[in-house]
This record gives C-alpha cells, structure tokens and sequence, in this order.
C-alpha cells in the first residue's frame, strides 16, 4: 500500500522531487552510469549477488531495490528472470538513468520517510546502509514497507579495519562485520537466513589501500572518478568471478564486503 501522494516526473512517482542527502553529489551517478557494465567491482558484485538471491528469492515476487542508483542491478536482475521488480531512489537523476534501461515502475522517496506499507515481498539494497546515520531507522522503515515473512537482500562494506579516504568520499558513516550485522537485523525484527564476506581475495589490496590512500580531514572531495588500469581491472575480474565461483568452499572470515539476506519476523 503507498501511504503518501506523489506527483509523476518524467515517468517517475515522486514523493518529494529535492535531494535528501547534502552529502551525496549526484554527479557521482554519472561516474556510475559510465563504469559499472566496465569495472571489475560492480561486474562481480551483481553476479555473486544473483548467485546468492536466486537461491531464497523466486521470480515471481514482488521486488523493490532501495537506493538503487542508476537502476544497473536491477536491469541485471530482469535480464536474468525477475520481471516484477521496481527501483527506489532519492536522487531523480538516477531513476533517469534507470528509465534509460528501460525500468518501468520508478519510485523518488527518502528511505527515512518511506511512503510503503505491507507493499513488497522482497526489498534489496545494496551498498546503501552504510551512507545513513541513522541504520536503524532504515531497517524499520524496511519493515514496514515488506510483507509478513519477506525477505531483505542487503551488501555493506565490510570491516573498519578496512576504512580508507575512499570511504569518506563515498560518504560512507560506517564498516560492518558480520556479527554487528546480524545483531542490528536481530534487533529490528528480522531473523538472518544467510550471510557472507565476498571480494575475499582482494582484501590484502583493500588493506593496503587503507595505508596507501590515508583518511585525513582535509579529505572534502565529493566527487569520485571511478579509474581502474584495464590489465589490472582485467586480472582482478578473473579472480573475483574464480572467488565467486567456489565462495562456498572458502574459509568465510573476512572480505571486502558482506552480503545478508534475512526474513521479517
């Protein structure tokens, strides 16, 4: 059930057309829209993320991905069978990029004032948690908008450990683990049905980044130019999908990012 009144723009239901989060710049989209069918990061995080939700997530069910950016997930999700799938996002920008890909159902809400209630039998997020201060308030808001026993498909950024100055430009507030994880899902009402590190292997080249590529702050920039050398995006896209393709048999400790899928209570 939507709760609030919208307007259409351009083909998308807009609940309140300003930018939320001051934060955020929305030319970052642009950087996405650019790299994300190129770049070896976003390439395997969607694969490894179909590989993990086809098991729990027929289908057929009604989907929204929250915070979805430029839409890029979502149009790989519907080429691989899920039809009834939806985006949310605050920026307007990037559900114009998702209309491009030719998405149908485009929604513009904040997530701290979500207008769904008992809407949707799967609500995704990926890499969004970590922008919000308020974690907790999203993870209620989710609730909310699910229907009883649905599902919620979420990646973090993994480990503090791992922070860098990238993290700040990406306005990130936070790292996770799995135990903080799980115990911040328990706490507002959903039961963790499976949850993993991915993107093990490069995590000496996370950790590394971390010394090389030092937090400061004087660290003010808001725009990031996504640039990767192509031999290196190359070497690291084998070994990402060869990580991706036996992570069951992996040792599951640590990585660079976490992947959970959990059920409302």
């Amino acid at each position: 059930m939507i709760t609030q009144k919208y307007k259409v723009i351009d083909g998308i239901k807009t609940f309140n057309h300003k930018n939320y989060n001051d934060d955020y710049n929305p030319d970052n989209l642009i950087e996405l829209y650019k790299q994300e069918e190129k770049h070896f990061w976003f390439i395997t995080r969607k694969e490894f993320i179909l590989k993990k939700i086809s098991k729990v997530i027929s289908i057929d069910k009604k989907i929204i991905e929250i915070g979805a950016g430029t839409g890029n997930i979502t149009k790989y999700l519907i080429k691989h069978g899920y039809k009834n799938i939806s985006v949310g996002e605050m920026h307007l920008d990037g559900l114009k990029y998702a209309k491009l890909y030719g998405i149908k159902d485009c929604y513009q809400f904040n997530l701290l004032n979500i207008p769904f209630e008992d809407e949707f039998d799967t609500i995704m997020m990926f890499d969004v948690l970590e922008h919000l201060e308020n974690d907790s308030l999203a993870l209620k808001n989710i609730k909310q908008a699910l229907k009883p026993k649905g599902i919620i498909a979420l990646t973090v950024p993994a480990h503090m450990w791992l922070w860098s100055k990238n993290d700040t430009t990406a306005c990130h507030k936070r790292r996770y683990n799995k135990r903080e994880l799980k115990s911040i899902l328990l706490k507002e009402g959903f039961d963790t049905l499976t949850i993993n590190y991915f993107f093990i292997f490069i995590t000496p080249l996370l950790l590394l980044r971390r010394f090389i590529n030092r937090d400061t702050p004087q660290n003010i920039e808001k725009t990031k130019e996504i640039k990767i050398n192509k031999y290196i995006n190359q070497a690291l896209l084998h070994i990402s999908r060869f990580e991706n393709r036996f992570n069951k048999f992996i040792p599951n400790f640590f990585g660079g990012s976490i992947l959970v899928i959990a059920r409302k209570k």
